[in-house]
C-alpha cells in the first residue's frame, strides 16, 4: 500500500465542518487580528474577545495580559507580523497560543484560504 493510498481524503463539507468546529472551540480566547475586517469576520463566528493590532507593535503588546491567540493571516506578511508580535507579547509575560495557530494554519490550507477575511465566504452570517 502506497502512502497516497493510506491517506484519508476528506470532502469539502468535512473540511469545512472541521474548521468551523475548531473555531467554535477557541471563540472565547483573547484573540489578536490584523484589522477591523478580520475582527468583524471573527465576531460573525461568535468570537467575543477580539482585538486589532495597533500600528506600533510595542504598544499593542504592552496592552495585553494573560493567554492569547494571534490570528493574523497566513500569508508571508501575516506570518511575519505574528512572529514579531509573539516575541513582544512573551517579553511582556503573555502566553501565546502557538498550537491553536498551527492547527488553524493547517485547517485554512485544507479549506484553500489563507486570510482571516476569507473566512467570510464560510460565515454563517452575512457580513
Amino acid at each position: 500500500m502506497t502512502r497516497k493510498e493510506k491517506e484519508k481524503t476528506y470532502s469539502t463539507e468535512e473540511l469545512y465542518e472541521e474548521l468551523i468546529s475548531f473555531l467554535d472551540e477557541i471563540k472565547n480566547e483573547q484573540t489578536i487580528v490584523e484589522g477591523t475586517k478580520d475582527k468583524r469576520v471573527l465576531v460573525s463566528f461568535g468570537f467575543s474577545n477580539v482585538h486589532t493590532i495597533n500600528k506600533n507593535f510595542y504598544e499593542t503588546a504592552e496592552s495585553f495580559k494573560g493567554n492569547l491567540l494571534i490570528l493574523t493571516d497566513f500569508d508571508p506578511e501575516g506570518e511575519e507580523i505574528a512572529k514579531k508580535l509573539s516575541l513582544l507579547l512573551v517579553k511582556f509575560g503573555c502566553n501565546v497560543d502557538v498550537s491553536s495557530r498551527k492547527k488553524l494554519r493547517s485547517l485554512f490550507i485544507k479549506n484553500k484560504i489563507n486570510t482571516v477575511e476569507a473566512l467570510q465566504k464560510l460565515s454563517p452570517q452575512k457580513i
